[in-house]
């Protein structure tokens, strides 16, 4: 077996103390390397056979501490893990389901021990073991909440500490309290640097995970709208027979948002609950979101309407495609929705919040010849195409004049006007086109809502 100790010893002059004669005026730096472990002294065989750190950290906590102290190490960190392990059951805490917590845990004692020796606590306090991160990020992946796992240090933490200073108290006695202050203080920043690469470490796997996590997502939802079949056991959890409502959503505003992400998840639980979906899946991509709301049965009746009614933030801009039912329902919602955000962002596009492709759909394919669709405006409405606020308000009664079945009732309810006030109106277009608006009514209301949607193309 390779040795493990390093090849001169430490430069530390060597003053461990003696368990049966303390020197008292040695300092913490010294005592350290008093340890021992219970019962006979080990070899190199032992340490090698009973800890679980890396080769290297063992080579130089011998080199520094000394073997007998490196031991007493080892054992006290297991102990630890081990009280500490049988508390998180009776409590019935996660419990990992590996060993590597002990690994972290000894891995960090050992460094600390030999900062203490080197009398650079501080220093030990910036030489978290790398082990920890895979560690952290593995205890992240099984589902250990965070504060189960800060639990964790701070109680193996706690029992180290006891031990060691129960220990130390052995060989220098009670008069050195001071000192062993210094031993608890230097241990408590250890402690609190350890938990905060823990936390931060931790943070960046679950960013990350979601990130892995939405892009399989992703990549499932891709393959059952181009006609794929949905796999039995996915990342998602829906129910694909059930009612669907998707949506895009991107950022109209620049510069940043605080809490954007929880704003958005807020909002789509609210809407979750205004039209009866069971599960809501917000997924985040290049300068946009999307947005699944499902239900094991159908959704509220209209519920893609029923989204204006719910409170939005200022700044997030929605395309909702029609809510569906089933395999070709979730289908027609993704299409509708992409259909939708396409006319949404053209630069001819009104300024508003929600576009719904029950309203805008259809538009989406005149849309993308852009001079051919401000030609045909031009075309259909004539002088009604013209400028200023009192022609806009002439456009959109005719607009829900023809949209409603030429309903006179259903137009004032809409705009808050008398029936006589609508039928004006639509009087005045007339003389406008020329002839009736009834008169290619289907080319006429077309025109209209791309001319509403994109007031651009009006130029």
């Amino acid at each position: 077996m390779p040795a493990l100790t390093g090849s001169t010893p430490s430069a530390v002059p060597a003053l461990a103390l003696n368990r049966t004669h303390p020197c008292l005026d040695s300092t913490p730096v010294e005592w350290v390397k008093g340890l021992a472990p219970t019962g006979d002294a080990w070899s190199e065989d032992d340490l090698v056979e009973r800890a679980v750190s890396a080769p290297a950290l063992l080579a130089k906590a011998i080199d520094v501490l000394g073997l007998p102290a490196t031991a007493w190490a080892v054992e006290a960190s297991d102990r630890a893990v081990r009280r500490i392990h049988d508390r998180e059951v009776a409590a019935r805490f996660p419990a990992p389901s590996t060993g590597r917590d002990r690994q972290a845990s000894e891995a960090a004692f050992l460094s600390l021990m030999i900062g203490l020796a080197l009398d650079d606590p501080i220093h030990a306090a910036d030489q978290i073991p790398e082990d920890l991160d895979a560690i952290t990020k593995a205890a992240s992946r099984q589902g250990i909440p965070l504060d189960v796992l800060l639990n964790r240090v701070w109680g193996i933490h706690t029992v180290t500490r006891d031990e060691l200073v129960a220990a130390l108290q052995q060989q220098v006695g009670p008069m050195n309290a001071e000192g062993l202050q210094v031993v608890s203080v230097a241990m408590f920043d250890y402690a609190n640097a350890f938990a905060h690469r823990v936390a931060e470490v931790y943070e960046q796997e679950r960013k990350a995970s979601r990130g892995r996590r939405a892009e399989e997502q992703q990549r499932i939802i891709a393959a059952v709208v181009e006609g794929g079949v949905p796999p039995e056991r996915s990342v998602l959890d829906v129910r694909w027979d059930g009612g669907h409502c998707f949506a895009v959503g991107w950022i109209a505003q620049r510069g940043y948002i605080a809490d954007a992400e929880s704003t958005v998840s807020d909002y789509a639980n609210r809407v979750a609950v205004a039209i009866r979906a069971e599960r809501v899946i917000v997924l985040e991509g290049e300068g946009a979101v999307q947005l699944w709301w499902n239900a094991s049965g159908p959704l509220a009746a209209d519920a893609a309407a029923a989204l204006e009614g719910v409170r939005r933030p200022e700044w997030l801009r929605l395309a909702v495609g029609p809510d569906g039912l089933g395999l070709e329902g979730f289908r027609d919602s993704v299409r509708g929705s992409r259909l939708a955000e396409r006319v949404a962002r053209l630069p001819e596009a009104a300024e508003r919040g929600l576009w719904r492709f029950d309203e805008v759909g259809h538009l989406a394919l005149l849309a993308e010849d852009r001079a051919g669709a401000a030609w045909f405006v031009r075309r259909e409405l004539g002088a009604l195409a013209g400028p200023g606020p009192r022609m806009a308000e002439i456009r959109d009664t005719v607009r829900l004049y023809l949209g409603t079945g030429n309903s006179r009732v259903a137009v004032a309810k809409a705009l808050h006007l008398a029936p006589n006030t609508v039928a004006y109106r639509v009087g005045q277009a007339n003389e406008l086109l020329g002839r009736t608006v009834g008169d290619r009514a289907q080319q006429v209301l077309l025109a209209l809502q791309l001319a509403h949607a994109l007031p651009g193309l009006l130029g």
